[in-house]
C-alpha cells in the first residue's frame, strides 16, 4: 500500500533528520535555519513543494544527514563556476559511496564568498 505524504509531512520528517543528525545544538539550528531557507518562501509561510522534494528523499535512507560546506569567490563568474565543479566532484568523492542529494543555494558570506552545502546521508556504523 502506498502511502502519500503531505508536504507538511514531508517538512517534519525532514526536521526531525536534522534533529537526529547533530547532536550540538548550535550547528542543528544552523543546518535547520539554512534547509528551511531553501524550501520556504514567502517569509517561512509556505513550503516550496520541489525544493522539499530534493531534501525529502533524504528521509529515505538509513542513516544521519551530514554536508560539506562549499566557499566559492563570488565575484568572477567564470571563477566561480570553476570552483564550483571542482568542490562539487571533491564532495561526491568525500560522501562516496553515502546516498547523497545536492549542493543547497549559495548564500553570501562576507563581501566577495557565497557558501554552499552538499548535503548526503552518512552511513551508518
Amino acid at each position: 500500500m502506498n502511502i502519500i505524504m503531505t508536504p507538511t509531512q514531508k517538512y517534519n520528517d525532514l526536521k526531525s533528520l536534522v534533529k537526529r543528525s547533530y547532536a550540538d545544538e548550535k550547528e542543528r539550528n544552523e543546518m535547520w535555519e539554512y534547509i528551511a531557507g531553501y524550501i520556504l518562501a514567502n517569509n517561512g509561510n509556505e513550503i516550496q513543494e520541489n525544493n522539499l522534494e530534493a531534501f525529502s528523499r533524504l528521509t529515505e535512507h538509513k542513516g544521519r544527514l551530514a554536508h560539506i560546506d562549499i566557499i566559492v569567490d563570488a565575484t568572477d563568474l567564470d571563477k566561480r563556476a570553476a570552483e564550483m565543479e571542482k568542490a562539487f566532484l571533491d564532495s561526491i568523492g568525500k560522501a562516496w559511496p553515502n546516498p547523497w542529494v545536492l549542493i543547497c543555494y549559495g548564500k553570501t558570506i562576507g563581501t566577495d564568498h557565497e557558501l554552499n552545502r552538499f548535503f548526503y546521508i552518512k552511513k551508518e556504523g
